[in-house]
C-alpha cells in the first residue's frame, strides 16, 4: 500500500506539473496579447489625436466658407431687390403701353364711325400722345 500511495503521489505531481505548465504558456499568451493591446492603444492615442486636430480645422473651414456664403448672399439680396423694381417698371411700361394702344384703337374706331368734330384731337396727334407717354415711362424705368 505504501508504493501505491508513493504512486499516487507520482501521478498527482506529474498532473500538477502538467497543470502548471499549461498554466504558464496561457499566461505567456495573455501577457503577448496584452503587449499587444497596449501598443494598439498607444497609437490609436495617438490618431485620436490627429484625427481630432483634422476636425477642428475643417470646422474652422465650414464657419469661414458659411460667413463667405452669408455674405455673399446678402449682396445678392440687393440684386434681388432692383430686379424685383425692374418688374414694377416694366408692368408699369406695360399697363401705359396697353393703355396707349386701346385709346389709338378706340380713336382709329371712333373715326371710321363719326365725322370728327373740329375741336376733337385726330389720329396723329392720338399716336403722338401715345409716343410721348411712353417716352416718359421708358424715362422712369431708366432711372430706376
Amino acid at each position: 500500500m505504501d508504493m501505491l500511495l508513493q504512486i499516487s503521489i507520482a501521478v498527482i505531481a506529474i498532473a500538477f506539473l502538467v497543470l502548471l505548465y499549461s498554466l504558464i504558456q496561457t499566461l505567456k499568451t495573455l501577457r503577448g496579447t496584452l503587449e499587444e493591446m497596449r501598443v494598439t492603444v498607444g497609437s490609436l492615442r495617438t490618431e485620436v489625436t490627429q484625427i481630432s486636430v483634422e476636425v477642428k480645422e475643417a470646422v474652422h473651414n465650414t464657419n469661414a466658407m458659411t460667413l463667405d456664403v452669408r455674405s455673399k448672399l446678402s449682396s445678392l439680396d440687393v440684386l434681388f431687390a432692383s430686379v424685383n423694381d425692374l418688374g414694377h417698371a416694366l408692368h408699369s411700361f406695360t399697363g401705359a403701353a396697353k393703355e396707349s394702344a386701346a385709346s389709338v384703337v378706340a380713336s382709329i374706331k371712333g373715326e371710321g364711325k363719326k365725322a370728327k368734330p373740329a375741336g376733337e384731337p385726330g389720329l396723329i396727334s392720338t399716336v403722338y400722345d401715345g409716343v410721348i407717354s411712353t417716352i416718359r415711362v421708358w424715362n422712369k424705368v431708366k432711372n430706376i
